[in-house]
């Protein structure tokens, strides 16, 4: 398959409810080595700003967008984000490709090439003039649009932290994302950049965190298969470390382990911890099972799927990790696509189940025992409030100061440690620790 193809299967696979970066997995396996990155690419460019391609397909299309088919709607977006932001890629050359594709009458759009055609080159004459306009401008409506985040967030940021913060954040939203690594103890890890084939160098917010300068496929990245090394951003390794700096030993519980990253380094930094995690995903613990055997530490976890509001502990805890399901507004420069997907409602949904979820944390934990929640968002709903939600209920919780070394870390207002993604390895992160009392 070559990377095009790909691309806007990605795109059709995320019309019917599909993550990206999961359609996107499944998908490189099929498309041909050397054009895994521009299928990769398409599919980042695309969903970064897509509510501009649609305005641009709208303002620059003759054809109400209803009545295009779908491949050619598909193909429209993804032939306007890519004459406009590929770099290392002609823009007539793909160009090109999407007309002969519709040539050749695969998917639905036989018939459409003269317009696939016309509305690209209409795009690369007429639309950066337009999209620098909508940048400069000082309205934060039009600077969310040129730069490809959905009005309401804009606004929300705008009431939460200040228009001028607002715009930073959008404007953050732009930036290149990069792969991060975990090494495990004992890698040497100036010896392992020498000769990984790419770009990369220790960071200096962590000895265990690697910047590379690339997104290479996992599976390809020197020392994953043996476990020296984990994709994972610098916000989750801080959130981790932060962790480890308060808790002193015992059973650890990771209320909602995901695919077990969090918890995979854990136990690889910690020799005598033993995890107990639980999750309501069934083929996201068989994720997490492959992780821990792929690091060598299967058998110090016990998994269990089920509801964390039901379940009960084999062993009362003495530290929970609360990694809580959010609208990951944090990540969307790395997923763009969930900016997509979620709405306000979302976000108010989402936020009365991390209030039962650290409530119930509080309820199982042993006395003198910590929590660690967080999530990778950045909303106040689904941080401060939720934090200061549990706190005003209960006179057994104090919160712990936090030890992070990240200058650009800011207080939450009043609660927590906030993040934001202003570096491309480091996602939008927040996090608090609570104590409870003995």
């Amino acid at each position: 398959m070559r990377g095009i193809e790909g691309a806007l299967r990605v795109l059709a696979d995320v019309e019917r409810g599909m993550f990206a970066s999961e359609s996107l997995r499944h998908a490189l396996k099929d498309v041909e080595p050397a054009e895994r990155k521009l299928a990769s690419t398409l599919v980042y460019i695309a969903f970064r700003r897509m509510a501009l391609w649609k305005h641009l397909l709208a303002k620059f299309c003759k054809r109400p967008a209803g009545a295009l088919s779908r491949e050619t709607h598909s193909s429209l977006v993804v032939g306007i984000a890519g004459v406009l932001e590929l770099r290392h890629f002609k823009p007539g050359v793909l160009v090109n490709a999407l007309v002969q594709r519709a040539k050749s009458g695969e998917g639905d759009s036989s018939g459409e090439p003269a317009l696939i055609n016309a509305v690209l080159h209409s795009v690369m004459e007429n639309a950066p003039a337009y999209i620098q306009k909508l940048r400069v401008s000082t309205a934060l409506r039009d600077q969310a649009l040129g730069f490809g985040v959905p009005g309401w967030v804009a606004a929300a940021w705008g009431r939460e932290w200040g228009v001028g913060e607002a715009k930073r954040l959008v404007q953050l939203s732009t930036m290149q994302t990069w792969m991060a690594l975990r090494a495990s103890p004992g890698l040497d890890i100036g010896e392992w950049a020498a000769g990984c084939g790419f770009s990369a160098s220790q960071s200096d917010i962590s000895p265990a965190a690697i910047r590379v300068e690339a997104n290479p496929y996992p599976p390809d990245i020197p020392g994953y298969g043996t476990g020296q090394v984990t994709p994972q951003t610098e916000s989750s390794i801080l959130a981790v470390e932060s962790l480890l700096s308060h808790w002193h030993g015992g059973r650890l519980l990771d209320m909602c382990m995901g695919r077990g990253i969090k918890s995979g380094h854990i136990l690889t930094f910690c020799k005598e911890a033993v995890v107990e995690g639980w999750d309501l995903s069934l083929p996201r613990l068989r994720s997490a099972e492959r992780e821990f055997k792929r690091l060598g530490v299967s058998d110090r976890v016990n998994a269990f799927c089920g509801d964390a509001l039901s379940l009960e502990p084999q062993t009362p805890p003495s530290a929970i990790l609360l990694d809580a399901p959010c609208s990951g507004s944090g990540t969307w420069g790395r997923h763009p696509d969930g900016k997509w997907r979620t709405n306000p409602a979302n976000v108010a949904q989402m936020a009365e189940l991390q209030k039962l979820l650290l409530a119930r944390a509080c309820d199982i934990l042993s006395p003198g025992g910590i929590i660690i929640y967080c999530t990778c968002s950045i909303f106040r709903d689904e941080n401060e409030a939720v934090a200061g939600s549990v706190l005003a209920s209960r006179t057994d919780m104090v919160e712990l100061p936090a030890k992070c070394r990240v200058p650009s870390s800011r207080r939450g207002k009043p609660y927590g440690t906030l993040l934001f993604p202003e570096t491309p390895w480091m996602d939008g992160f927040y996090t608090v620790i609570l104590k409870k009392k003995r």
